[in-house]
C-alpha cells in the first residue's frame, strides 16, 4: 500500500504522467505511418501480407506501450514486485500467453500454407459458416457474411476446420439451370433455346478445351428426367466467379421465359394435390 501512495504522490508524477501519454500517442503514429507505408508499398494485401502486417502492428504496440511506462520511475520496482509477489497472476498470464501463442502460430502456418486468401469465399463444414475472407491478424481470422456480419474466428479454430474454398486453384463456378417443359411443346426447340440463351449470356464461360472444342457443344443440354408434368431439362451456366454466377443464372431464367413463351414451348405448371 505504501508503495502505490508513493509511487502516485510522487513529486514528477504528472510530468511522468504527460511523458506517458506523448509516448503512447508516438505509438499510434508509428502504427498510423507504417500502416500507410506498407498501404503504398504493397497495393493488393494477400493472406500473408495481411497477417506480417497485422504482427509487425502487435509487436510495435507491444514495444510502445512497455517504452511508454518506462515514463515512470517505480516502473522496475512495480513489474519486479508483480512478478515476484502474484504467483496466481503470473499461472494466469503464462496460460493466456499460451493460448495467445497458439493462435498466432496456426495464423502462421495459414498464411503459409495458404487455403484461402483476402476476399475468397469460403464455407466452413463443420461450423456452417459461409462468406468472404475479410482480414487476418496474429489471433484471429474475420469472415463477412452475406448479410455482412463479421465472423471473428480464433486462428487456432479455423486451422482445424475442413473449408471449401470456392476460389481456390479455378475460381469459375457453376451452377445448374433447370426448367420443365410440357410433353406437347416442341423439346428439340426448347433444349435449343436453353443452350442459345445460356451461350449468349456476356458472363457465360466455355469452359470447353482445345481438344473438345469441335467434339462436344458449347453448351451441353440434357433431359435429366421424364417427370409427372413433363421433360425436366438441365444445363450448367459457367461464369469466372461464384460472386457473379447468382445474378447470370437469374439473367438466364428471366430471358428464357420470354424465348418459350414467344417460340410456343409451354413451362410445366406443377401442381400440388391436398392431402399427397
Amino acid at each position: 500500500m505504501n508503495f502505490l501512495e508513493s509511487f502516485f504522490n510522487g513529486d514528477d508524477f504528472i510530468w511522468e504522467l504527460a511523458r506517458f501519454g506523448i509516448k503512447l500517442f508516438a505509438t499510434w503514429f508509428v502504427i498510423r505511418m507504417f500502416r500507410i507505408f506498407w498501404g503504398r508499398v504493397f497495393r493488393k494485401d494477400t493472406i500473408h501480407l495481411k497477417f506480417v502486417k497485422n504482427v509487425c502492428s502487435t509487436i510495435i504496440w507491444a514495444a510502445g506501450i512497455v517504452f511508454a511506462l518506462s515514463s515512470f520511475s517505480q516502473f522496475e520496482a512495480l513489474a519486479g514486485a508483480f512478478l515476484a509477489g502474484s504467483g496466481i497472476a503470473a499461472l494466469a498470464i503464462g496460460l493466456a500467453a499460451q493460448e495467445s501463442l497458439g493462435n498466432a502460430l496456426n495464423g502462421l502456418f495459414i498464411s503459409i500454407a495458404k487455403p484461402f486468401e483476402v476476399g475468397d469465399r469460403i464455407h466452413l463444414v463443420n461450423a456452417n459458416i459461409t462468406g468472404w475472407i475479410e482480414d487476418i491478424s496474429i489471433r484471429h481470422t474475420v469472415v463477412r457474411t452475406f448479410m455482412n456480419s463479421r465472423v471473428i474466428i480464433p486462428n487456432s479454430i479455423i486451422n482445424k476446420e475442413l473449408i471449401e474454398n470456392s476460389n481456390f486453384c479455378n475460381p469459375q463456378a457453376s451452377a445448374f439451370i433447370d426448367v420443365i417443359v410440357t410433353y406437347d411443346s416442341d423439346i428439340p426447340k426448347a433444349c435449343e433455346l436453353l443452350a442459345q440463351v445460356i451461350g449468349e449470356h456476356p458472363g457465360f464461360v466455355d469452359t470447353r478445351t482445345p481438344e473438345t472444342l469441335k467434339t462436344q457443344p458449347k453448351v451441353p443440354v440434357f433431359v435429366r428426367a421424364l417427370g409427372l408434368h413433363g421433360a425436366e431439362l438441365r444445363a450448367s451456366m459457367w461464369t469466372e466467379t461464384i460472386a457473379t454466377n447468382f445474378s447470370a443464372c437469374s439473367d438466364v431464367r428471366k430471358q428464357l421465359i420470354e424465348e418459350f413463351e414467344t417460340s410456343g414451348v409451354k413451362i410445366a405448371v406443377v401442381k400440388f394435390i391436398q392431402g399427397a
